[in-house]
């Protein structure tokens, strides 16, 4: 099984295929009851959410740096600095703003804050509740494995300011991975009674087609990852075009 899962309004959605093709997408509470339904079954798990983390530096990571010089000059901006741990596990904005200016030489902004709580959940359930998901979940971009499949080229829509155009770009690029895929993504989305809007699902297509094995290699940013404090990789998986 070959699982993409990206955090939405009411949790985390995910798409998953297998060694015939799409086998269904659904919703999920926790990352615990995803893994519960798919942690026995999956070979590779890709998350759009930051892992390795850093414990007392501003400094960006290898894989976010990689990340913005490959999705530039239109799509770099969607890869946002990421805060340190303590930072993360906060429990206001004011609070991980004053632990991040404390113990780095940066501050902390809105949209690093707004993705803070599935960073959370997901460091706590790798490190605390389920170790043994280290290697098969893993962090992915959407925008860098669109980039990767598409050759290389980055996208040129805005998913937030112009969503129509950015949506039909983006199926074009995962028609190439999976012909039939906008079936799929009209079947998941029909089935999906929550605040899941069409940016999530086809996020989370193609982070389960790069995880798929297909035409073209797995490969990592940077090509050989540093681990954080705790052992976890900095490290964004995608698949170049065959």
């Amino acid at each position: 099984m070959f699982v993409g899962v990206d955090g939405c309004a009411d949790g985390w959605i995910a798409v998953w295929y297998d060694a015939s093709g799409y086998a269904g997408a659904g919703l999920y509470e926790n990352i615990g009851a995803l893994w519960a339904d798919h942690g026995e079954a999956a070979e590779l798990v890709l998350v759009d959410v930051p892992i390795g983390l850093r414990t007392a530096s501003s400094e960006k990571r290898p894989c976010d740096d990689a990340a913005r010089d490959l999705l530039s000059p239109t799509r770099h901006s969607s890869v946002f600095p990421v805060p340190i741990r303590a930072a993360v596990h906060a429990d206001s904005y004011g609070m991980a703003k004053t632990v991040q200016e404390e113990r780095t030489d940066g501050s902390l902004g809105v949209q690093s804050w707004n993705i803070a709580d599935n960073i959370a959940e997901l460091d706590t359930f790798l490190r605390e509740t389920a170790p043994e998901a280290i290697g098969t979940v893993r962090e992915a971009h959407p925008e860098v494995c669109f980039c990767a499949l598409d050759g290389g080229s980055p996208a040129q829509y805005s998913k937030t300011g112009q969503p129509a155009a950015a949506f039909w770009e983006r199926i074009d690029v995962l028609e190439t991975a999976d012909e039939a895929v906008l079936d799929h993504v009209r079947r998941a989305g029909a089935g999906i009674d929550a605040a899941v809007g069409n940016d999530d699902i086809v996020d989370a297509f193609v982070l389960a087609l790069t995880a798929r094995p297909g035409a073209g290699s797995l490969e990592t940013l940077p090509a050989e990852p540093p681990v954080d404090a705790e052992g976890l990789p900095m490290e964004m998986v995608l698949r170049r075009s065959g």
